[in-house]
């Protein structure tokens, strides 16, 4: 009768889809006053107390289904499974009732107390002092978790519990104590009164802070399989992504090439390099698989152990206990851990605070060679590999690696503890210093990568920030930047370093000039010109550059294009506006000795609009000259007959005829801008043109006209 239901139960349970959701939930039943009550196979209905409704979404009624068959046969029901909305309920509802939950006390086997316990062990560093033994109560207990185990976009959850574990020494239990535990809590038989449980002591448990690393290596061990599945899986869509980065990146850069400036290409080129990395290493850390523990409950049993103690005394003052037990459930075989590991003990010793730890969890200390276990010092030394004890051991505040004391040295920089290996010279001043304070420069400083301390490092501004050494640079001329050799430039004015904030090129020339040397030519305010390069006006006094001034043929001065213009007589020369004419005809520029007045109108005419004038002899503008008959010009053409002669006009005759006195037969005259013309007819066709400039009596040009033809006396000057 006894083995019916148990049988009925296994088949029930082997039907579930979730076995640790079914067992927490049995759980939550007996203990919180749930009504749990079946409807069909695997469909059940829970009336859930008033107390625990908050944790389920105020229901008081839920349906549940721990297969997939029944959830099809009731459209309300709710799948029992990890991850389900359900679970993540009574999840919730388990831990407010309490982390812990005390099952029961599991009912001790007969045993016969006297049986012997083993012999103790040999102790490398005491002896054994004295023996007692005891029965005592032990609180064992196992880890119920939900564990989520996330890789890439696969997220998977689990309901896991660990191993059982003696509270009292750390200890993994025996598969047959164990067994004892769960069928008990699972039959109900267990020893929740007894007078005999009441008179015997209970031994200490152990801090938590002891017991949960022990437990979450028994919850990876039993989902190792899951989890090597799982990267696995995450591995291969990790080297799809990747290689799909890969070539998403190396399209980009080939569509790249070849377009822009050499610059535009290498700072493009150097940040799709840099958003490469960065996407590779945000794959690589999505995909690596990772387990996030949530603890749900601590499931506690009692039982009765039998122990046997030995205390066990060192020759340097040192104590220690060693115990061997047995658990009255179970076979009762005795067992002999070590206290530190709880791994088989073959050899004691003595730890320095004082606890007993097995050969393979101890370490003799390489500074002051007292043993130690594990859990009092290093393992080893990170610089030579060495164990060492708790007091002897350190951590590098640089490295944040740990040290023995045999390798503390101090840092210069503020004088803190460093380890020997992140402790070296300065490569220019000498002093000590750590890691941390110190600095590499880069292997292409002009000499070479160097460790420099903080007092040392300079960073080139023409490398943007690169780091170099103080006899690698130079001071900026206009500011307190410094320049490495390899970045040095030099103003083509100045002839001094500069660094690259206060150089720039000309934009004709391509000469680097500081600002000091630069000049803004008022033609062209935008352009960049050194100072030797641009001129003063001679006109108009403004700064202006060599493209935008020129000489001056006349005066040999530089005047701004604004003033000049090209001249005519002058092939490929300019004159300034004070050494230039133009031709009244077609207003062409030339030399200021280029063109003439012409004696008719005063206005200037070049050499080719002038003509000379028939009567006259003047050269006059074509303007004012008649190319008909006469090929006069129009002064000589208003000639008009005068009887009263100036004095000054007879003066200037006298003068053009050198003296001689006979009478004209008839004087004709008219004036110009520049002359007045006079006619003396002398008789017989005879007849002579004077031209005299105003307020003076000498005759300019004289002309003899005759039968004989045209004779040019004077010739104008």
């Amino acid at each position: 009768m006894s083995e019916q239901p148990e049988i009925a139960r296994t088949e029930e349970h082997e039907r579930v889809a979730d076995e640790h959701v079914r067992r927490l939930l049995d759980g939550y039943v007996s203990l919180s006053g749930a009504v749990m009550t079946e409807l069909a196979p695997n469909l059940h209905q829970l009336v859930i107390p008033a107390s625990d409704r908050r944790a389920f979404g105020r229901r008081s009624v839920a349906r549940i289904a721990f297969s997939v068959e029944a959830m099809q046969e009731d459209e309300h029901a709710e799948m029992a499974i990890i991850g389900s909305p359900f679970a993540a309920q009574l999840i919730e509802a388990v831990r407010r009732r309490g982390d812990r939950h005390f099952v029961g006390r599991v009912t001790p086997t007969d045993r016969d107390l006297s049986s012997a316990p083993p012999a103790p062990v040999p102790i490398r560093n005491g002896q054994v002092a004295a023996s007692s033994a005891s029965v005592r109560r032990h609180r064992v207990g196992s880890l119920i978790a939900r564990v989520v185990v996330r890789a890439g976009a696969d997220v998977r959850e689990h309901l896991a519990e660990s191993a059982l574990f003696d509270l009292s020494s750390g200890a993994l239990l025996t598969d047959d104590v164990a067994r004892a535990c769960v069928s008990a809590g699972d039959a109900s038989a267990l020893a929740n009164r007894s007078d005999v449980w009441e008179s015997l002591a209970v031994s200490g448990v152990l801090p938590m802070t002891d017991m949960v690393p022990r437990m979450l290596d028994s919850l990876e061990a039993s989902l190792r399989p899951e989890i090597e599945k799982l990267e696995t899986e995450s591995q291969r869509a990790l080297t799809h992504e990747l290689g799909r980065i890969e070539r998403y990146y190396r399209s980009l850069l080939d569509d790249l090439g070849g377009r822009g400036s050499e610059i535009t290409t290498k700072d493009a080129r150097a940040a799709y390099h840099a958003e490469h990395s960065r996407r590779k290493r945000e794959e690589t850390d999505r995909h690596e698989v990772r387990a996030i523990v949530h603890p749900v409950q601590l499931q506690e049993f009692e039982l009765l152990v039998q122990r046997a103690e030995w205390a066990i005394e060192g020759g340097t003052g040192r104590r220690g206990t060693l115990v061997a037990q047995r658990s009255l459930a179970g076979n009762g075989a005795w067992v002999l851990r070590c206290p530190t590991c709880s791994g088989p003990l073959r050899e004691g010793v003595i730890c320095r605070s004082d606890h007993l730890a097995c050969d393979l969890c101890s370490l003799d200390c390489s500074v002051c060679r007292d043993s130690f276990c594990r859990g009092h010092g290093l393992a080893a030394c990170h610089i030579d590999a060495l164990p060492v004890c708790s007091e002897h051991s350190r951590t590098c505040v640089s490295c944040h690696r740990a040290h023995c004391s045999a390798h503390d040295g101090l840092c210069d920089e503020s004088g803190h503890a460093a380890c020997a290996a992140c402790l070296a010279d300065c490569a220019f001043c000498g002093r000590i210093v750590c890691d941390r304070h110190a600095t590499l420069s880069d292997p292409s400083a002009p000499k070479g990568a160097r460790r420099l301390c903080s007092n040392c490092v300079r960073a080139c501004e023409g490398g943007v920030g690169e780091v170099v050494g103080p006899d690698e640079v130079t001071g900026c001329a206009s500011c307190e930047h410094v320049v490495c050799e390899r970045h040095q430039a030099r103003c083509d004015v100045d002839k001094r370093i500069h660094c690259s904030k206060h150089l720039r090129r000309t934009d004709r020339s391509r000469r680097l000039v500081c600002e000091k040397d630069r000049a803004r030519c008022a033609h062209e305010p935008n352009a960049i010109v050194a100072v030797d390069e641009v001129v003063t006006c001679a006109t108009c006094s403004t700064i202006t550059c060599s493209t935008h001034s020129a000489i001056c043929v006349v005066d040999g001065l530089t005047h701004c294009l604004t003033h000049l213009a090209p001249v005519k007589d002058r092939p490929r020369a300019s004159a300034c506006v004070r050494h230039q004419s133009r031709c009244h005809i077609d207003d062409v520029v030339y030399t200021s000795s280029g063109t003439a007045s012409c004696p008719c109108c005063g206005k200037a005419t070049c050499v080719d609009h002038r003509r000379e004038c028939d009567n006259c002899g003047r050269a006059v503008c074509t303007k004012d000259y008649s190319s008909g008959a006469t090929r006069a010009c129009a002064t000589c053409r208003r000639l008009v007959e005068v009887t009263d002669v100036p004095d000054d006009i007879l003066e200037a005759a006298m003068l053009a005829r050198d003296g001689d006195s006979s009478r004209p037969k008839r004087w004709r005259m008219t004036r110009d801008s520049k002359h007045r013309i006079v006619e003396l007819d002398l008789g017989w066709t005879r007849r002579l043109v004077v031209s005299v400039p105003h307020a003076t009596v000498s005759p300019d040009t004289v002309v003899s006209h005759s039968i004989l033809g045209r004779r040019i006396l004077r010739p104008s000057t």
